[in-house]
């Protein structure tokens, strides 16, 4: 146990190679600053960092520098070619956002910009490791780079993985992290890199390098290493596990949360209303024409607009008994709800009514139809229903002091008895429809009031 906090042990080790990673952070960050010179940086950094992944860092000042200083010219010519491509990439992902079409052909654009993004951001990620690592061509840089990318997908993966977290973290989460940057995340994927360049460089002969690419640095000798390629069935399978069980892992979580990111934009509909069922239990055929008979009514796109219909909340009188949790929940839901601006139209019993009546959540209906719609007013007018809205009540103060309670009446209401939707569905008592005082889609819920008594 003494051993393990040892000043050569792997906890003083790991924290060493973390605060390295801070100053090489500096430096990556200092070096970038005119722009151009990004990619020779990023290739320093690199090189350090998978130097340190095999405990060989050495000093790691002058070693980032010499980097620099012997990749500079190709790293930058690397860096200006995917720089310009970054922006091409961006306007073309601009106007396919902004001109979205419903049909083959923007279908077919959208993927193959995808695919072109992706092999964007496999070179971004390995293109410069190589330059620290191997002598060889700007094109033959590019090249390899997206074919071992496509070759070892899991911990292509798992380094897109770690700089997102890594962006989260910084902008959503914790800014100060900036400190750590590029250089944790450099540290951390150089961990997975080493593995795969060393499997790229093969025994000294160098005979599996990239395209025949020279190391820059000699590879450590070593005596009839068995590589991958001359391992089959479940030996392959034991040294892929042996070697890759934590990127697997670590890349199957990694694609479960873009998959369930990406799945989440690709599905998003914008929200045109927010309705509410309280006290009310409605068959799958109202449902049908609270929903999508309004979407079709309102002339919404199915595809890209919804009705969002909240259902199962009940409120009562109860404070205590086996339904009082039920209720809170629902109470809880309505008022966070309410303060969201989430709900804009309450369809309720008699019961209902008069508790959202009471705590003053609905807005005077008379006074709201007489400012938007006269006509609708005129067609609406006998169909309000007045409530109560508890404005003071001292019940919870000094209890010497006599109770009394302040209230106001006016129309917060419609009866919604004879819409041809309710009728049509069925119900034997009252129900009414409740405005949210607050609803910012004034328009929408106009056009539900229309649509409820105009629908056959």
């Amino acid at each position: 146990m003494n051993r393990l906090f040892d000043i050569d042990g792997p906890v003083m080790g790991f924290l060493t190679k973390i605060v390295y990673s801070v100053y090489l952070n500096i430096l990556w960050l200092l070096c970038c600053l005119p722009i151009v010179t990004a990619g020779a940086s990023t290739t320093a950094l690199y090189y350090v960092t998978l130097k340190m992944a095999k405990n060989e860092e050495g000093n790691v000042t002058r070693s980032f520098f010499r980097s620099f200083k012997e990749n500079f010219r190709q790293a930058t010519v690397i860096w200006l070619i995917l720089l310009a491509l970054g922006v091409i990439l961006g306007l073309d992902g601009y106007v396919f956002y902004h001109m979205r079409f419903h049909n083959a052909v923007w279908t077919i654009g959208t993927a193959v910009f995808t695919v072109a993004v992706a092999a964007y951001l496999i070179v971004l990620m390995y293109i410069f490791p190589l330059l620290a690592r191997f002598e060889n061509t700007t094109r033959a840089m590019f090249r390899n780079a997206i074919m071992i990318g496509m070759r070892f997908l899991l911990c292509t993966a798992l380094m897109a993985a770690i700089h997102f977290a890594m962006g989260v973290v910084i902008v959503r989460i914790f800014t100060p992290a900036v400190i750590f940057g590029e250089g944790l995340c450099a540290l951390l994927c150089s961990y997975f890199l080493s593995n795969i360049l060393a499997l790229c460089e093969g025994p000294r002969e160098a005979a599996d390098a990239p395209d025949g690419a020279d190391t820059k640095e000699e590879p450590e000798q070593t005596e009839d290493a068995a590589g991958p390629r001359d391992l089959h069935g479940k030996k392959k399978l034991e040294y892929i596990w042996d070697y890759y069980k934590l990127p697997i892992f670590a890349a199957c979580l990694a694609l479960y949360i873009a998959g369930y990111l990406l799945y989440g934009h690709f599905t998003h509909k914008d929200t045109i209303l927010y309705t509410a069922l309280v006290n009310i239990d409605a068959g799958e055929n109202l449902l049908a024409d609270l929903e999508e008979g309004f979407l079709e009514y309102a002339n919404a796109d199915p595809s890209d607009e919804k009705l969002e219909l909240y259902r199962g909340l009940y409120l009562g009188g109860e404070t205590s008994g086996a339904d009082y949790g039920y209720t809170s929940a629902s109470g809880t839901k309505i008022v966070a709800s309410i303060d969201r601006e989430c709900l804009d139209v309450v369809l309720m019993n008699k019961e209902a009514f008069d508790a959202f009546c009471e705590n003053g959540y609905l807005l005077n209906i008379e006074t709201f139809l007489r400012e938007h719609s006269l006509e609708l007013y005129g067609r609406l007018q006998k169909r309000l229903v007045t409530g109560t809205a508890v404005l003071e009540d001292n019940a919870q103060m000094d209890p010497d002091v006599s109770h009394s309670v302040q209230t106001d009446e006016y129309p917060m209401g419609v009866d919604l008895s004879d819409s041809p939707v309710i009728q049509k569905a069925g119900f034997q008592d009252a129900v009414y429809l409740g405005v949210i005082a607050n609803t910012p889609r004034t328009e929408m819920v106009l056009s539900y009031l229309e649509y409820l008594y105009t629908q056959q």
